[in-house]
């Protein structure tokens, strides 16, 4: 039988914001003179066998069962206690910086081990030129298993920053555990002759017309698409709707995009080019846009069909404009298909077929029989390496499936000629007996049962308050407090969960209205298990963290 999973209400929808990397603001050390970084000696990465990478990279590239890689992993042990350097303010607060060199390197990107930050502490990223700037990450990312993954800062010279307020000295906690050595420019700022236009020729960026029966979908589509960086690795996705319309932060790519926890991976939204190259030899030109996020948990996962679905639990802002794409699991056949990508780790494109599609099976990353839709053959565009995970789309602009292999690439500014396949969405739907082999417990939770759905624009956002056993439950985002209503004084108790399924806490309350103030806990999905003490009556709210403190 499907769980009921109800949705915690979101009141004052107007300011739900949530928690990301929005590149506002600069190091505290830039406006205090008396800080000077040349007395910081660097911390300088070992060399490693680049031509020995790019041998295996000649023949990894030839493979569409693992994701395209762009950097090479260096591991190493660098915290607050044992590198770096501390300057202590008059006020008593504290700036703990770093400087990071890998000879060599477009791009260098870093994986906390241990990641905990109090509230009102700051980090930055910059390149030693101060050109190119991440940040703040905040006590937002803090998660339970303790682990970040950054996006990227151009150039083999990068410096950390940590600020941290005297009211919170010593609280804070943080290892770097692996330098991503970038030898393969993918979306570098400073670099961008070699960042931009690494994928072929033929490739249409997503701001080309592909026909008027599809263009006006696409420009609404193309918000739900985000460049995903996994490690030294790089894959394509979707944000995905759910039948309850609320916003969700689930995100669709693909089973083979494996490399290192989820809980590192970084997600960038609308890197689209303002100046669109269309199947020619001229440069696409870079945006400015650089809305990313970080850390991911794994819903839902098979290799029947090659799909992970995943919880982004670093937040989403509303500012960025996003989609949530809709689907269909009807596994009908379509007249014609598009897909939306980063080929490469490039800059967005779009590709169709006028064709329909096949259904087969094929043997794909340890599957006998993964259940596929066949494009023998793009007419518009082609993918990349870079590509996997990006969904396919019917001519109605829902899901029916995302990118797990294929032979499709450029020969100039024509294409190949050969073939791409998909993992079905009709089969990820109902695949195995649980919720972690398949989407129908996520993506419709309330088990409406409908086989299609819309774009979230088109969906709409109105939720009404859900109840339950006369309880009502709401959610306050900007305070991050759980409302509990009821028709009755009776006691009742409550348990807190992770999305993992972790234990984090629990309480009582009484009275017929009551509060949960979970302004403590980092943006992400909780669980909410209720029981009535008096009747034994219990239920089970689903709570979405989406702030920006």
């Amino acid at each position: 039988m499907k769980k009921l999973f109800l949705l915690v209400v979101f009141l004052c929808v107007g300011a739900l914001a949530t928690s990301q990397v929005t590149n506002e603001g600069e190091p505290l050390s830039w406006s205090l003179q008396s800080l000077n970084k040349d007395n910081i000696s660097p911390v300088k990465m070992k060399p490693f066998d680049l031509d020995k990478i790019k041998a295996e990279d000649a023949i990894n590239d030839t493979k569409r069962d693992i994701p395209f890689r762009f950097g090479h992993e260096l591991k190493v042990n660098l915290g607050l206690e044992n590198s770096g350097v501390w300057n202590e303010l008059p006020n008593g607060d504290r700036i703990w910086r770093i400087n990071i060199i890998s000879e060599g390197a477009t791009s260098l990107n870093f994986v906390f081990s241990n990641y905990e930050v109090p509230r009102g502490a700051k980090i930055y990223l910059y390149s030693n030129d101060r050109k190119d700037l991440l940040g703040a990450y905040t006590n937002i990312f803090n998660r339970p298993d303790k682990l970040l993954g950054t996006w990227m800062v151009a150039g083999d010279n990068v410096w950390i920053e940590y600020y941290e307020p005297a009211r919170v000295k010593g609280q804070g906690d943080l290892t770097i555990a692996k330098v991503i050595h970038g030898y393969r420019s993918v979306t570098d700022a400073m670099v961008r002759e070699k960042a931009l236009n690494t994928s072929g020729d033929c490739n249409q960026d997503v701001d080309c017309p592909v026909g008027n029966d599809f263009d006006a979908l696409k420009d609404q589509l193309k918000k739900s698409v985000a460049f995903v960086i996994l490690n030294g690795f790089v894959c394509s996705g979707n944000l995905i709707n759910n039948t309850s319309n609320d916003r969700a932060p689930y995100f669709l790519t693909a089973n083979h995009c494996q490399s290192g926890s989820e809980s590192t991976w970084a997600f960038r939204f609308n890197w689209i080019s303002p100046n669109p190259s269309c199947a020619t030899t001229a440069n696409s030109t870079d945006a400015t846009v650089n809305q990313t996020t970080s850390g991911a948990t794994v819903l839902a996962a098979n290799t029947e069909s090659d799909f992970k679905l995943l919880n982004l639990d670093g937040g989403l802002d509303e500012s960025w404009d996003l989609e949530w794409a809709g689907w269909d699991r009807t596994g009908d056949v379509p007249s014609f298909t598009v897909g939306i990508h980063h080929p490469d780790g490039d800059i967005m494109k779009v590709c169709r077929d006028n064709n329909v599609p096949t259904k087969e099976e094929t043997p794909f990353n340890g599957n006998p029989q993964t259940k596929i839709w066949f494009i023998e053959d793009w007419d518009l565009g082609v993918t990349e390496g870079g590509s996997s995970g990006s969904a396919i789309f019917d001519p109605n602009g829902r899901i029916i499936g995302q990118l797990a292999g294929g032979a499709a690439a450029c020969n100039g500014t024509n294409d190949n000629n050969q073939f791409d396949f998909y993992g079905r969405f009709d089969v990820s739907w109902d695949f195995g007996t649980t919720d972690a082999t398949r989407l129908s417990n996520w993506l419709d939770p309330s088990n409406t049962e409908r086989t299609t759905l819309d774009m979230l624009s088109v969906e709409g956002t109105t939720n009404p308050p859900v109840t339950g056993n006369a309880i009502v439950v709401s959610f306050v985002p900007s305070t991050a407090l759980v409302s509990i209503s009821k028709g009755n004084n009776d006691p009742i108790e409550f348990k807190i969960y992770d999305i993992s399924g972790g234990f984090i806490g629990s309480g009582a309350l009484t009275g017929t209205v009551s509060q949960i103030d979970m302004s403590d806990r980092s943006s992400g999905m909780y669980f909410i298990k209720i029981r009535n003490m008096t009747n034994g009556e219990s239920l089970t709210r689903k709570v979405v963290i989406n702030r920006n403190l």
